[in-house]
């Protein structure tokens, strides 16, 4: 899931909130796999994904056929693949999206990052109403905060935010976003997704039997 740019809070998060919906009671984890955006949409997002009872990864997912952007694909074709944690990222306003499973899980071949928060602000430059980033307030910071400790993650997540540039990342080291709580395990996206979720009893809340 790419939840997309600052500009972009209404439309995706209406999007995410309507998926949910039709996930109903199953339990499907989410692969992560964004450079970030809007940190508002972030936190709604990762409030609905608690409120659902999901689990998040961080990964890239990639089809074995089908994929949805091939015209081979006719309407309502099964898709396979796996949840690819090599080179995956979740940077930036995406690492609130990751707090929000119910739990949590990175490769170390995948990359978490984070970096100082910045906010949209409309200013008059030269007569022109712009958009600019400008560090966040006081108020905003302890907002974020608040987020995180409501999600179980580590206390000094946010100051390790604020003391990286923005124009940077700070990547994550595994040690970290488990003492963090960022992530709750480590491990492959496989453990979310292959054939043996379906041979527990009861059977994972993702799994599904299909006919060939």
């Amino acid at each position: 899931m790419d939840f997309g740019g600052r500009s972009h809070r209404g439309r995706h998060a209406s999007f995410a909130e309507g998926l949910l919906k039709k996930l109903g009671p199953r339990k499907l984890p989410l692969a992560l796999n964004s450079p970030g955006g809007e940190t508002d949409a972030a936190m709604a997002l990762g409030h609905m994904i608690r409120a659902s009872g999901l689990d998040t990864m961080v990964g890239k997912t990639e089809f074995s056929e089908c994929a949805p952007d091939t015209k081979a694909c006719g309407p309502g074709d099964l898709r396979f693949g796996v949840a690819n944690p090599v080179g995956a990222v979740c940077s930036s306003a995406c690492t609130m999206v990751l707090a929000g499973g119910v739990r949590r899980l990175a490769d170390s071949r995948a990359f978490v990052g984070i970096h100082r928060i910045m906010l949209p602000t409309a200013k008059k430059i030269h007569g022109k109403k712009t958009i600019v980033l400008v560090p966040i307030p006081k108020w905003y910071e302890r907002k974020v905060d608040s987020y995180f400790t409501e999600m179980k993650a580590g206390s000094w997540i946010v100051s390790a935010m604020q003391k990286t540039p923005d124009d940077s990342i700070r990547y994550l080291m595994t040690y970290e976003l488990l003492d963090l709580n960022l992530i709750t395990e480590t491990g492959h996206g496989d453990t979310r997704t292959s054939i043996d979720i379906c041979k527990t009893t009861p059977p994972a809340g993702n799994c599904r039997t299909v006919r060939q």
